[in-house]
């Protein structure tokens, strides 16, 4: 994080010019105050991110990879460009996927040892039972060929539990649902050293021995006539976490219904089986593959720039989803921000110099696959394209961007913001940040950078949940996050250079 403790402000016709101290090797970026005012009053007080993000989560619903609501989301948002007045719309092809897939309906019962509605949603990628069906719960953790071998025959119309019990623990701390200054003006941690040991996670040696006999345990269980097989929620409190569990491969078989529970109710399960006390379940699984498009999809628009039309300023975020919710704060919240981010320049009529386009991503919750095959598909971009910036981290506001180790972006980034530090946005910080698509721009050597936002409550109850629903969005913190994205991104449209490449030396220094 760099800091610079004697700032001069100068204003020169309504541009704000920030020399900075170590001005003899920086650029001075020129930051039109009169556009940030009308960005700011168009997005504060004729926001359209609550109708966006209710219609994605609340119309659309569940957005998964190749499933129905995926391609409502691609067909909406590419309307919402076209209505805007944005160009060069397009629901753009990526690559081949893979089957979609989609959560019909679920329903589940404990019955005995006493009857209680069974807590649960499907995993993606898993088939469907044959209508309601009813069965004994079995433990069966398996984790070598002998364990495979020793539930040989035993597995027609069970409910299998394969992972152990996890345990539940109060929460006495406190966990912060905003960033406090400490944590984002505190410098980087040093780099982490290199871990030995070798032979996969956590140390263990046996991990891939592991996974086979699990797979050769399924496949055991679907031949058996397993009823389903029952995994635990990675959180506590009733909180239903999960992804994929089956296959994306067109004309294989469905498999069996795979079902994450509560953890609560998973433990209880489970010590009632270990205890010798029988548990029966009913369970209802209906689920639809579709193999009749295997292609994926992004949504682009862009504004196209003026004299510098040639060259691309790109924001973006994952639309897909998860289905156990509806995808709100993973990640309609952040495709609402850029779709508004866009709605907004285009409102106040602004004509950049360099084009700005706009992508949403499919396929990120598998892989980053939208963001990375669109870098592939086009490297006669990889040259044109100065940077580009994302969102992917919940509802919260934005309290500044990482450099991605991009230690020229910094003082770019510090001016550009500086704007903006009533609402919060105090920090660039100097590290790397993963886990979403401006991953697949920095790795191609293009300039890719994510935002850093307040956590609110996005590790704790909704990612990847069944409570990632439009509730649990703070509208005013995607308002803030609209308004300073379509800053950055306008301001670095306007920049007499492209944004530095990571090795590059400052301007001045060249």
């Amino acid at each position: 994080m760099h800091f610079y403790s004697k700032l001069m402000t100068v204003v020169v016709g309504g541009t704000l010019f920030l020399p900075l101290p170590s001005a003899g090797q920086v650029a001075q970026e020129a930051v039109d105050l009169s556009v940030v005012a009308k960005i700011r009053e168009e997005g504060m007080e004729r926001s359209q991110i609550e109708p966006l993000a209710r219609y994605l989560t609340e119309v659309i619903g569940p957005r998964l990879t190749g499933s129905p609501g995926m391609k409502r989301a691609n067909d909406w948002t590419v309307e919402k460009f076209q209505e805007w007045g944005l160009t060069n719309t397009v629901v753009e092809p990526w690559g081949e996927f893979g089957r979609g897939w989609e959560s019909q309906g679920y329903a589940g019962r404990i019955l005995t040892p006493f009857e209680q509605p069974l807590q649960g949603q499907p995993m993606a990628w898993t088939g469907s039972t044959d209508g309601t069906v009813r069965g004994q719960a079995i433990v069966a953790e398996v984790q070598s060929d002998e364990d495979v071998a020793r539930f040989r025959g035993q597995l027609k119309g069970k409910f299998v539990l394969m992972q152990a019990m996890q345990e539940v623990t109060p929460e006495f701390e406190y966990r912060d649902r905003r960033s406090s200054l400490e944590s984002l003006l505190a410098p980087p941690p040093p780099p982490a050293e290199g871990r030995g040991g070798g032979g996969g996670r956590g140390g263990n040696n046996n991990f891939a021995a592991v996974r086979a006999a699990q797979a050769a345990f399924q496949e055991m269980a679907a031949a058996e006539g397993a009823a389903a097989l029952l995994r635990i929620s990675n959180r506590g409190d009733g909180v239903i976490s999960g992804g994929s569990g089956g296959s994306r491969v067109a004309g294989d078989p469905e498999g069996l219904p795979q079902v994450t529970l509560s953890r609560e109710q998973y433990n209880q399960i489970y010590r009632n089986v270990s205890d010798g006390v029988p548990v029966e379940l009913e369970m209802m699984v209906k689920s639809k593959f579709y193999e009749d498009d295997l292609q994926q999809y992004n949504s682009l628009g862009e504004i196209r720039g003026t004299d510098k039309a040639d060259e691309l300023i790109m924001l973006g975020a994952h639309l897909d989803s998860w289905h156990m919710g509806s995808g709100a704060t993973d990640n309609a919240a952040g495709s609402a921000i850029m779709m508004e981010a866009m709605r907004i320049l285009k409102a106040i009529g602004v004509q950049p110099r360099r084009t700005i386009r706009v992508a949403l991503w499919s396929g990120e919750e598998q892989g980053l696959h939208g963001s990375r095959n669109y870098v592939a598909n086009h490297t006669e971009l990889h040259d044109k394209i100065s940077a580009y910036v994302n969102v992917d981290n919940g509802t919260g506001r934005l309290r500044g961007i990482w450099d991605q180790s991009n230690e020229a972006a910094i003082p770019v980034f510090e001016q550009i913001l500086w704007p903006f530090r009533d609402l919060g946005v105090v920090a660039v910080k100097h590290g790397n940040t993963g886990g979403t698509d401006h991953l697949a721009f920095d790795a191609a050597g293009i300039p890719g950078f994510n935002f850093i936002q307040d956590p609110i409550e996005y590790g704790i109850n909704t990612h990847h949940t069944q409570l990632d629903t439009f509730d649990h969005l703070v509208i005013e913190d995607l308002q803030q996050a609209a308004v300073v994205v379509a800053a950055t991104v306008y301001a670095l449209s306007m920049r007499e250079e492209m944004m530095p490449r990571k090795g590059e030396r400052p301007i001045s220094d060249r």
